[in-house]
């Protein structure tokens, strides 16, 4: 897989095996009765966006009002920004909500009622609630204060409760199958708890690892993940996915081979793969370089990878045999990788444009 005269870093997307991602969560999420509203925030392009359309999803997931914003001009009516509202956002709001309809995070009593006097068209919220992980939520053990905000909110006029959000990051920590199952369970009762005291709730849990593992999605009513559309080395090492589910490489430029030592400096840097790592056995992997061959097999380079980056410069610790002048390398980070360029190249060629809107 080789962009040919391509004298910087290429961002190369496999649009059979993203189609094929695509899929395949849109089936899972219909079998179980679940809706599947995807987060852009991965992919940020209009055109993949609507290979999400044509698997039948009609409701989407954006990181800001900017990127709603962006989506809402290709006919997405139903965008939630899943991020906590906070009031520098109005101006933005206010001109999004005439294009779309809007869901949003709110936490509390006092933005709610500056949203409710704010915006001229009727909204509805999200509660995000932290299982224990300590990013982002209101504690869902804290039920007085959750139904103090959900019982404010129907003495206002134009909004609307819907129900509560958790993305638990620690799913990403784990390694295998059961790990991701263990790491999930202390979202899983925290949803349940809520919906015994709140019954009328959605459910929506929005992590990547938890969507593609778990068997059984019928304790939610909506999955959120944006990841899968791409996958990246991160995702094959939890166990969330094959290597070839990946859809989304690098093509990194050699540029230098050093005179008696065997680390080679590739243009590559953290402006282009992000400062995300794996780390094994005290080895840190801020990329996996790996063969893709022309019948889209995908075959990991054993103890070839980048141990190391600066802002354009990567180090290889072992060049493959038959590298040229490039090495294919499987991001740690699709999302964070991909927020860093404003196109992708399919395998055949074409350019498919994105915009950085994170």
């Amino acid at each position: 897989m080789i962009i040919k005269n391509a004298d910087k870093p290429v961002l190369i997307l496999d649009v059979n095996r993203c189609k094929r991602n695509i899929e395949r969560i849109a089936a899972k999420a219909e079998l179980h009765n679940c809706e599947f509203r995807p987060h852009f925030k991965t992919h940020q392009s209009k055109i993949i966006g609507r290979w999400f359309r044509e698997s039948g999803v009609t409701g989407i997931t954006v990181s800001s009002p900017e990127m709603a914003h962006y989506f809402a001009e290709d006919g997405w009516d139903d965008i939630t920004i899943a991020f906590p509202f906070y009031t520098a956002q109005l101006k933005k709001l206010k001109e999004l909500e005439k294009l779309c309809k809007l869901r949003l995070f709110v936490t509390s009593e006092k933005d709610l009622a500056i949203l409710d006097k704010e915006l001229n068209n009727p909204f509805t919220f999200m509660i995000e609630v932290d299982s224990g992980y300590g990013r982002s939520g209101l504690p869902y053990t804290d039920k007085e204060y959750i139904n103090s905000l959900i019982e404010s909110s129907k003495s206002l006029d134009s909004n609307m409760f819907k129900g509560f959000y958790i993305h638990d990051g620690r799913t990403y920590s784990a390694r295998n199958k059961n790990e991701i199952i263990s790491a999930i369970q202390p979202s899983l009762y925290a949803l349940e708890d809520l919906k015994k005291h709140f019954p009328e709730a959605k459910i929506s849990i929005g992590d990547t690892p938890s969507a593609t593992v778990l068997d059984n999605l019928d304790f939610a009513d909506e999955i959120t993940p944006g990841n899968l559309v791409f996958f990246d080395w991160m995702q094959v090492q939890i166990g969330s996915c094959s290597v070839n589910d990946v859809s989304l490489f690098a093509q990194l430029p050699i540029a230098q081979n050093k005179p008696n030592n065997k680390n080679v400096i590739i243009h590559g840097g953290a402006v282009h793969l992000s400062k995300d790592f794996i780390e094994k056995d005290g080895d840190k992997n801020f990329g996996q370089v790996v063969n893709y061959f022309q019948n889209g097999k995908i075959e990991p380079i054993e103890k070839s990878w980048l141990t190391a980056l600066s802002q354009e410069h990567g180090t290889l610790n072992n060049l493959p045999t038959d590298a040229k002048d490039y090495i294919t390398v499987i991001p740690i980070h699709s999302c964070l990788t991909a927020n860093l360029f404003d196109h992708y190249i399919t395998t055949d060629g074409q350019r498919i444009e994105k915009r950085v809107l994170s």
